[in-house]
């Protein structure tokens, strides 16, 4: 049986769903947590806008609001459920709708190698607390690829854990 594809961010691409709705898991399995697919995912916030960058693929995105939230939470590794709690505590946004678009960014998120599963699902991080229920947006990464040839160029790519620059093992025998 073939599997469902999900539409990429990038124009004549299409991804695997890799079965993250809830109904494809089964009552009877563990849920999984998630976690970013570091050290090859690198992310920071800029003026309030999420910039993540794959450099293994040269592919980078943004995201605000919701999307920017939940991926503070999986900066440490969070469930799909711990994620939805999220959502409903900060938002105007029921729980099936919550939870449905959850496995939508999970999805997307998988797809494009941001994140990688963690484990079984640990009890949830308390949540930070929440002064006014915010309009709700379903979360969503945007995706870039307009500079994924010249990302794979730099050479920050081959970068060993002794850092950059360094000089291979032949080179520092014969200089030595």
């Amino acid at each position: 049986m073939s599997q469902p594809t999900l539409p990429c961010r990038f124009p004549g691409e299409y991804r695997v769903n890799k079965g993250l709705e809830p109904s494809a898991q089964g009552s009877n399995m563990s849920k999984p947590a998630w976690i970013v697919n570091k050290p090859a995912v690198v992310s920071e916030v800029i003026d309030g806008e999420l910039v993540v960058m794959n450099l293994a693929t040269g592919n980078y995105f943004s995201s605000a609001g919701s999307g920017a939230r939940l991926w503070a939470r999986l900066e440490h590794g969070a469930s799909a459920d711990g994620l939805v709690a999220i959502l409903v505590a900060h938002h105007d946004v029921d729980v099936d709708t919550a939870s449905a678009d959850v496995s939508r960014y999970l999805a997307a998120l998988l797809a494009d190698g941001l994140v990688r599963e963690y484990g079984e699902a640990a009890p949830s991080l308390p949540l930070e607390p929440a002064h006014a229920r915010e309009p709700y947006e379903a979360p969503a990464m945007q995706g870039y690829s307009d500079m994924r040839d010249l990302l794979m160029l730099d050479p920050i790519h081959d970068v060993a854990e002794e850092g950059w620059p360094s000089r291979p093992a032949e080179d520092l025998k014969q200089a030595g």
